[in-house]
């Protein structure tokens, strides 16, 4: 029998952006929120910082993010009795509009142009929020990394380090003006 146990850190993201590079604030940093259907399963948590990444957007380039978000994943108790895999990912709502704004009319950018790179993870180069996992809307979310075990391990935890891009180089030149979105992860055990 499987159980899973999953944990939810909201990453909010505020980008200015102007005809030229412009600088931006940031991806901020939510509370984390257990989704569990059983408490006293084991324990899985996650934790992240910086609170936030500041991007400066590029018409027709690439913006980095300011500084990497550093993701400690932990897990212990019951959680791998005889196997179990921990899988973590990072998401939007939907594949459309990963950040909205710019004025009126309202202007998306869409998953497509986010990229997340993540050296010890899967995404060891930058990859477009573009995939469909069990977590996140359809062709919105990037799987982290999957870690599995075939015996107790008493718990354990790893620590990753999640970079961040914008690239504007396929879309239309965007109007000046604000751009907000909400970057989720989540970790879930099975």
């Amino acid at each position: 029998m499987r159980k899973a146990v999953q944990f939810a850190l909201v990453i909010w993201a505020l980008v200015s952006f102007m005809t030229c590079t412009s600088p931006a604030q940031a991806i901020r940093v939510a509370k984390v929120q257990a989704i569990s259907p059983d408490a006293s399963v084991s324990s899985l948590s996650i934790t992240a910082s910086p609170s936030s990444v500041s991007f400066g957007l590029v018409s027709k380039g690439i913006a980095q993010g300011s500084s990497a978000i550093n993701i400690t994943t932990k897990w212990g108790g019951s959680l791998c009795i005889y196997s179990c895999t921990v899988n973590l990912y990072a998401y939007f709502s939907t594949a459309a509009a990963a950040l909205s704004g710019g004025g009126s009319p309202v202007v998306n950018i869409p998953t497509s142009e986010v990229l997340g790179e993540m050296p010890t993870g899967l995404p060891t180069t930058y990859t477009a929020f573009t995939q469909s996992n069990p977590l996140g809307g359809a062709g919105a979310s990037l799987e982290l990394f999957t870690q599995s075990f075939t015996l107790y391990t008493g718990g354990g935890s790893r620590t990753d380090s999640l970079n961040l891009e914008i690239n504007l180089a396929n879309q239309p030149q965007l109007p000046a003006g604000s751009y907000s979105g909400t970057l989720y992860i989540q970790a879930q055990s099975l």
